[in-house]
């Protein structure tokens, strides 16, 4: 009875640290390193850039006029990144959003949605 509850267990917080090996969080200014925020491109319009660096990480930086909200999917070979406006919060002001992305394992690509239409990345470049 034990050996079955402890695999059972076994088996639940295997499952459950697979689900963390691709996310993606928001993060504010004062916790993002210098050479992040002097990679940034200013932007005058909506868009969306791809910042790299083996060592430490990728990042995806959305320039909007509304809220948005990002999530990402497991596809395969493929990072599934999908970023969401919020039209009820939109205003004449540019807002900056930075969101890192995390991964412990090889993908072959990463593919951009907005509002759940393919787009590219405005812009990639390395820090």
């Amino acid at each position: 009875m034990r050996i079955g509850l402890v695999l059972l267990l076994g088996t639940f917080l295997l499952l459950s640290a697979c689900d963390r090996e691709l996310s993606i969080t928001e993060v504010q200014p004062e916790k993002i390193g210098q050479q992040v925020l002097e990679s940034i491109q200013p932007a005058s319009s909506e868009n969306v850039q791809m910042l790299f660096n083996p060592k430490r990480g990728r990042y995806i930086v959305v320039h909007a006029f509304g809220l948005v909200t990002m999530s990402v999917e497991d596809q395969g070979t493929v990072v599934g990144v999908f970023i969401q406006d919020h039209t009820d919060d939109e205003n004449e002001i540019l807002k900056r959003y930075v969101f890192k992305l995390d991964y412990d394992r090889d993908y072959d690509s990463i593919q951009l949605y907005r509002n759940n239409l393919e787009i590219p990345f405005d812009n990639s470049s390395s820090y």
